[in-house]
């Protein structure tokens, strides 16, 4: 798929905010914050079209640029400049103490015509931070950002985000924040830290069952037993590829679900997510009495009550875990599986989603006990997914244009099976779908017929095997 091109830092810096927080107090965060405490960084690489020559030839003007609207940006985010602590009842609150983010200067002379399509970028994992594991949220910065410019002036901005203190639809909010800043406008939506509006009842009132997550024993500074680790420069096991869905393939798999026997008058989201969990199935060859779950987010901003206000800083992510039997994903028609997502999106109300949030809070008074996810990660049973097709990606404009793409890098820390749902730059229903899983499962969803059925023009697996 091409030559093999390096990815240079030029250097690094600790970006603090443009004039010192007024008040270095520490801030609560919510139940929901501290489920997401997990001890690594979520990547995600943005890339804008090659810009005018002038920032080719003088690069250092370029960084400075960023580095100094990035500075102005976090006065408006103190949270983000600060450090994660644990308080007297071994909660962890954000500290506003201006530590700052780091941000890393980069060049490359791989040029973004390289590739037939940007999504395919074979540089990716080196566009952003490669070491993801947090050791100590008390010295780990929250945010980590590379800019890198490519030889044809195309530029990628990679961030490395700790998703601790703020959820996916917060951190395109911040990105897009900061394109304001950069082209020196006013914030669209200034970001509102109010996390004790997601505060547990008291007392806590759990009025219905939790499916969701469960009560696991307390283990300080160890990162799932389950984590392959792979010695440096073995290959992986496991493969992303980016598969591109018209909006016409969408309106088709839509169709299907709809004219399908469990009759779901199923929306995009219902219809892709449905499609998808059935064909990485299929393509699993799972047992058919095991059980897969599918793993999403669903957000309580408007679920809440009353609904978050625009603009909530921090994790509005609750994450539905949604249990059946292999057999039934692979042997139904896919209306099934979108007749249990979409049954699952009604049922999440927000008494649950309080209940959610209060259960957590018994469990968390527990000294021994903390909050686990209802699902497993690492077993290749699960598909864990998220959607940001409503997310603000292409409002962002640093005044190199809108993002040509926007990608998440995959690694093996975060579990085995994932499929995501992108917006596509040419906006309407065409969708981006990375899907990371083993290559044996990989190859298999290449020959699988219901897959290949919406993807027509799909080269032969032997395109994308490394």
């Amino acid at each position: 798929m091409g030559a093999l091109w390096g990815v240079d830092l030029k250097s690094t810096s600790v970006i603090v905010p443009a004039s010192p927080t007024p008040i270095q107090e520490r801030r609560f965060l919510s139940n929901l914050d501290q489920v997401f405490t997990g001890q690594w960084y979520m990547n995600t690489v943005w890339y804008f079209k090659p810009a005018s020559d002038h920032l080719i030839q003088d690069q250092d003007a370029f960084f400075k640029g960023l580095k100094d609207s990035l500075s102005r940006l976090l006065i408006y985010y103190p949270a983000l400049a600060g450090r994660l602590v644990r308080n007297e009842n071994n909660r962890f609150e954000v500290e506003l103490n201006d530590k700052g983010v780091i941000f890393r200067e980069a060049v490359t002379e791989a040029r973004f015509d390289d590739w037939k399509d940007i999504k395919d970028c074979t540089v990716e994992a080196k566009l952003t931070f490669e070491d993801t594991v947090i050791a100590d949220y008390s010295s780990a910065p929250l945010v980590r950002i590379q800019a890198t410019l490519f030889k044809c002036g195309g530029i990628a901005l990679g961030f490395s985000m700790a998703h601790a203190i703020h959820d996916g639809w917060a951190a395109v909010e911040f990105v897009k924040s900061w394109s304001e800043v950069h082209t020196h406008l006013q914030l669209s939506t200034p970001p509102v830290y109010a996390s004790h509006l997601m505060k547990a009842r008291d007392p806590p009132v759990v009025s219905v069952p939790i499916k969701d997550y469960i009560s696991v024993p307390k283990v300080e500074g160890s990162l799932s037993s389950n984590y392959e680790v792979f010695e440096e420069g073995a290959p992986s096991p496991y493969q992303a590829i980016t598969f591109r869905f018209t909006a016409q393939q969408v309106d088709e798999i839509i169709q299907e679900v709809r004219s399908g026997p469990w009759q779901v008058e199923a929306s995009s989201f219902v219809a892709m997510a449905a499609f998808t969990w059935k064909v990485m199935t299929e393509a699993r060859e799972l047992p058919d009495d095991s059980t897969t779950r599918y793993v999403y987010p669903i957000s309580c901003r408007q679920r809440w009550q009353p609904p978050l206000p625009r603009g909530f800083a921090g994790n509005t992510a609750h994450l539905s875990s949604l249990a059946a039997k292999a057999g039934d994903i692979k042997n139904k028609h896919v209306s099934y599986a979108a007749k249990l997502i979409y049954d699952d999106l009604s049922c999440t109300t927000a008494e649950y989603l309080k209940s959610v949030i209060d259960w957590m809070e018994i469990e968390l008074q527990k000294n021994d006990r903390d909050i686990g996810f209802a699902c497993d990660f690492y077993s290749g049973t699960d598909v864990q997914s998220t959607s940001m097709v409503n997310f603000p990606i292409f409002e962002v404009d640093f005044g190199w244009g809108t993002p040509i793409h926007n990608s998440f890098t995959f690694q093996p820390l975060l579990g085995d099976g994932h499929a995501y749902l992108f917006p596509a730059p040419e906006g309407g229903r065409s969708r981006l779908v990375p899907i990371y899983m083993k290559r044996l499962a990989m190859k298999n969803l290449f020959r699988n017929e219901l897959f290949r059925r919406f993807q027509p023009g799909l080269k032969d697996y032997s395109y994308y095997s490394d």
